[in-house]
């Protein structure tokens, strides 16, 4: 390894390390979750993220000619089981980073919801628990699509985009509120990273999803693009690319498991593909990367495989909290440039299709 690679490599991995700060403050502190009843109150949506609104994290863009509805994943520092709705800096940086490189495409709205906090997810040992913070995370997630389409959408075209805790909430949101709805017509694509989306086995649908298929072609719209990014061989107890035996995660009874299922990869830059294809992504810090990346098959773990590349090898990329975790904090940034430029083909697509 070069002196070059050695301090980028390093870089690269105390800019992530500061996200994952609260792994250290979450061990042992399990005594110091709460959990506030589900309220049957709506209150109005905190927008993270709108157009027209001042120091905007996801970039302000309100003349693209469709919408991208945002969900951002576990990053709250927040003490409880669930987060406030008060935009913190953590909400504001990961919106810089995942959601901003879309804004030169879509218009993006990104609702602030009570999230299960980092604290939630490193301290709590009770899977009940864990489960009811994340029913009420998404509560606050439908409420916010429902003001959405209400209040601000006037028939405009949607991309969703979610990572981590915002695809599983994403997955539940399409499955209950959305395939079965006229806002089936409205869906663009589904960008559902890094949260385990399924699919019957051997199929493009019949997991989370009846009528929303993978994407398999650039200009193929109303589809999921899903993958978790792992620069070395998944080990036996990877967290992403299995199909999980029980309701081990997730708003309660709302997802589907089983070993009818695999987790759905596909390549952002090979679409319906299992071969080797370059990926352009910008990692933090703005670094342009590419890394060659496959989608694998067979028995194991389904994930998107990168290999060698630049500026950091991917075997060297930082893999936290945990190995077991792959990529999981870069699963968006290393393809960033061919998901923008996958959602103006797909855009392209959309209004054509519409006569808009």
């Amino acid at each position: 390894m070069t002196v070059r690679t050695w301090m980028s490599a390093h870089s690269l991995a105390m800019r992530l390390a500061t996200m994952l700060a609260i792994t250290v403050l979450g061990t042992g502190c399990a005594q110091a979750l709460s959990t506030q009843p589900a309220g049957a109150v709506t209150a109005p949506t905190t927008w993270l993220c709108r157009p027209g609104q001042p120091d905007n994290p996801c970039g302000g863009n309100s003349g693209a000619p469709v919408d991208c509805f945002y969900v951002y994943p576990t990053v709250s520092l927040d003490p409880g089981a669930n987060s406030d709705l008060r935009p913190g800096l953590e909400e504001r940086t990961v919106a810089a980073q995942q959601a901003a490189p879309f804004s030169s495409a879509c218009t993006v709205w990104a609702p602030m919801y009570r999230q299960s906090t980092l604290r939630g997810l490193f301290a709590a040992s009770d899977p009940t628990a864990r489960n009811a913070a994340l029913e009420r995370a998404y509560q606050d997630v439908v409420n916010a699509w429902t003001d959405y389409l209400t209040h601000h959408n006037r028939g405009r075209g949607v991309v969703l985009i979610g990572h981590s805790q915002g695809t599983y909430l994403l997955r539940a949101l399409i499955r209950e509120r959305i395939e079965n709805t006229t806002a089936r017509k409205q869906l663009i694509s589904a960008l559902l990273i890094g949260g385990n989306v399924l699919v019957r086995k051997g199929s493009t649908t019949g997991g989370d999803f009846t009528t929303v298929p993978a994407c398999t072609a650039r200009g193929q719209i109303g589809c999921v693009v899903a993958y978790s990014a792992y620069g070395r061989t998944p080990p036996p107890d990877t967290r992403f690319g299995t199909a999980p035996r029980a309701a081990s995660y997730g708003p309660a009874g709302r997802l589907p498991f089983g070993p009818q299922y695999s987790v759905l990869c596909t390549n952002p830059a090979a679409l319906g593909s299992t071969a080797s294809a370059v990926l352009h992504g910008t990692l933090p810090g703005g670094l342009p990367s590419s890394y060659s990346a496959r989608c694998t098959t067979g028995a194991g773990p389904h994930v998107l495989q990168l290999r060698g590349g630049s500026p950091v090898p991917a075997n060297l990329l930082p893999e936290l909290p945990q190995a077991n975790w792959g990529l999981h904090l870069l699963d968006i940034d290393v393809a960033d440039r061919d998901l923008v430029g996958l959602v103006r083909s797909q855009t392209a697509t959309y209004l054509a299709t519409a006569g808009r």
